[in-house]
């Protein structure tokens, strides 16, 4: 097989769609400028924040199309910013199988935001348990409000770890008694704190509720050397307590 630089004409980016910020599905979208059809046939994608990804299939992109080459990514590193080197296995037209390697940028930032939530949760994780209960209405109509209980009990294993509050969603925002914006330290392992968060509709928009994929998303940000300024992963919710939400939604806004 040939090895020859990178054409001009092929450029990658790796990138992650909206709907999929609840899995690990990404891709690479190889975007084909050469007058000349190309035919992938695999690649070979490291970087410093994950394992080594391997793909192999048969993709034609015809001369001035582009095409996504989907993957599961792995679980991240901590780190900051992401750029990937990656081996494109190609033919050129009818040409012969070639090889050569390229970069693919994060032109977005959502793969970095994807690894940023990997960190941030093993992170946490190894400094406390997560516990989370039921969501409770409180109050009625236009002035209910919907308490999650969360506590949070430190493991003792990692030390200098803080809880830095929840994050808004497009469908709801954080409520006045509901940690969104703090810096609390996650004390001993025999004293569990409550961190409930309080929410609130962020608008009354029945098409915004039948639309929504991240609606119930929340972040939850993490405070620790080795994690990025602003980064967080998205608080462990059941469909039972997802559903809750949406329920929550629909009675407060008078859409029942």
């Amino acid at each position: 097989m040939e090895r020859t630089p990178l054409p001009e004409g092929i450029v990658m980016h790796v990138d992650q769609a909206r709907v999929e910020r609840k899995g690990r599905q990404v891709f690479i979208r190889v975007k084909n400028t050469m007058a000349e059809s190309v035919t992938v046939v695999g690649f070979t994608m490291r970087s410093s924040r994950v394992s080594t990804v391997r793909w192999t299939g048969d993709d034609v992109i015809g001369a001035g199309y582009e095409t996504d080459l989907e993957f599961d990514m792995p679980l991240g590193r901590c780190g900051n910013g992401f750029t990937a080197a990656v081996s494109l296995t190609y033919r050129i037209g009818e040409g012969d199988v070639r090889q050569s390697i390229g970069t693919a940028d994060d032109p977005y930032g959502n793969i970095d935001s994807l690894l940023g939530r990997d960190c941030a949760k093993t992170t946490l994780a190894s400094a406390a348990v997560v516990t989370t209960g039921m969501p409770v209405v409180q109050g009625v109509g236009l002035r209910s409000t919907l308490r999650l209980p969360v506590t949070l009990t430190s493991t003792g294993k990692l030390q200098g770890v803080r809880f830095g509050g929840y994050e808004s969603t497009v469908l709801f925002r954080q409520a006045p008694g509901s940690p969104a914006d703090v810096d609390v330290f996650l004390g001993r392992a025999d004293h569990p704190i409550n961190v409930d968060m309080v929410v609130v509709p962020s608008r009354c928009d029945p098409h915004a509720l039948a639309e929504d994929k991240v609606g119930t998303l929340f972040g939850v940000k993490v405070l620790a050397d080795n994690v990025a300024d602003g980064a967080s992963f998205y608080l462990p919710l059941t469909r039972p307590q997802r559903s809750a939400y949406f329920a929550f939604f629909s009675s407060h806004c008078g859409l029942d």
